[in-house]
């Protein structure tokens, strides 16, 4: 929809997953929204495929997880990991419980989610237009001062919301200007690097997601199918190493997963189609997600090694958390924006949620082996079925996943010992 007026009750900064989400949950919320981005829809960007179990939830309550199924999202019922000494597999779908999880292409996944914020009458969508600069008012963000092919325009809301990504505007623009959203960063040890797969049949893939570690130190693999009976491959490998990868990316990919321990076999009777993508050189980043009249979710926030594919699923989760919060900072409001302090809440949920898988991935990501710690886990898990379906639980972000019970601690431990 469109509307004359330049007040909302908030702006949404970025329209893909997160902020496409927090649109569509503050519009349930009857609030008036600008939900706009600097790129045109649909377009793709570099980015894992793969909604985790949690994230799939969040898109079920939300509305959205059928619509993406009927663009082509494929649903992966199980999850298998291998590597030096393990292999472990469990269901995501069993009768009454569906962790199911999602595998998508950006193009379809945030045309859709656009697609459906754009259904509810409060949301004003637009692309193609830049943010160049916030409004601070009395030390708090007040609105946004934007730029597109018909010149300057200022838009004004209590709450900015920043969910622009990794290299978030917004977050660096309120950081210059306010010294707001304090950052701390840890530089992940892999580079990444995909492809898409064509003609792999299913006796040799079928609706699992795989993951691999350690055919040579500092390796990792995933692949999954996606949509249009493709399938997506994935390479990890030393950062020092992506200068000589670059020399012949398509060659190197295939060598690379050829090497693999599994996904290469996986792989052998398919082709690869179009071009290889990277995510360069990549960091965690944690930032204090509140400030006077913004908030940032997503990768703007907390942006994590992909090594996992956490990355939808943690800006699906954050962006609920937020919302679920959002009508409780409006009604405290007083002034032109709603305070960091009203919000503090956010990051104290958001951080209780997500933190416990951020710094799971973050110790793997600074190292390129894997640590007696997480070996010892993993064999854990190769080891009794109950054992993987905790380990996968919690690799999937499911919502009552707590990792490690105490049998689990008890069977990594005599795994420890047995090394």
């Amino acid at each position: 929809m469109s509307h004359p007026s330049r007040d909302f009750d908030v702006i949404v900064v970025g329209a893909r997953v997160a902020g496409t989400a927090a649109a569509i949950m503050l519009a349930r919320s009857r609030r008036r929204v600008l939900l706009l981005d600097k790129a045109a829809f649909p377009s793709d960007t570099i980015s894992t495929h793969i909604v985790l179990s949690g994230g799939t939830q969040v898109l079920g309550r939300i509305g959205a997880l059928e619509r993406l199924e009927r663009a082509g999202g494929f649903r992966f019922a199980s999850m298998r990991t291998l590597g030096p000494g393990f292999d472990f597999k469990a269901p995501l779908y069993r009768p009454g419980e569906d962790l199911r999880g999602l595998c998508l292409g950006r193009e379809k996944m945030d045309a859709e989610m656009v697609a459906l914020a754009r259904s509810f009458d409060t949301v004003t969508f637009r692309d193609r237009l830049r943010v160049t600069d916030l409004v601070i008012e009395d030390g708090a963000v007040a609105g946004v001062r934007c730029e597109d092919s018909a010149g300057s325009s200022e838009f004004r809301a209590p709450l900015v919301v920043g969910a622009d990504g990794i290299r978030s505007t917004v977050a660096a623009i309120a950081e210059r200007r306010l010294g707001a959203f304090k950052r701390s960063d840890v530089p992940c040890a892999r580079a990444y690097y995909y492809a898409y797969y064509e003609g792999v049949g299913a006796a040799r893939l079928g609706d699992e997601l795989i993951t691999e570690f350690e055919a040579s130190p500092g390796a990792g693999n995933l692949v999954c199918r996606c949509e249009d009976g493709r399938v997506v491959a994935a390479a990890a490998f030393d950062a020092n190493e992506m200068r000589s990868f670059r020399t012949d990316l398509a060659g190197n990919l295939r060598r690379h997963l050829d090497e693999s321990i599994a996904v290469g076999a996986l792989l052998a009777d398919g082709s690869m189609v179009g071009k290889v993508r990277s995510s360069g050189l990549l960091l965690n980043t944690y930032r204090d997600p509140v400030a006077d009249g913004a908030l940032l979710l997503g990768d703007s926030g907390l942006h994590v090694d992909p090594l996992f594919g956490q990355g939808h699923s943690m800006a699906l989760i954050s962006a609920e958390i937020a919302c679920s919060l959002a009508p409780g900072w409006f009604s405290a409001r007083s002034g032109n924006s709603i305070s960091a302090r009203t919000m503090d809440p956010f990051r104290t949920k958001r951080d209780e949620v997500l933190m416990p898988h951020f710094r799971a991935s973050e110790r793997a990501s600074r190292e390129l082996t894997l640590s007696p710690t997480t070996l010892a886990a993993y064999r854990a898990a190769s080891r009794e079925q109950w054992a993987a379906d905790e380990m996968v639980r919690f690799a999937q972000m499911a919502p009552d996943a707590r990792f490690p019970s105490f049998r689990f601690a008890r069977l990594m431990a005599q795994q420890a010992r047995a090394a």
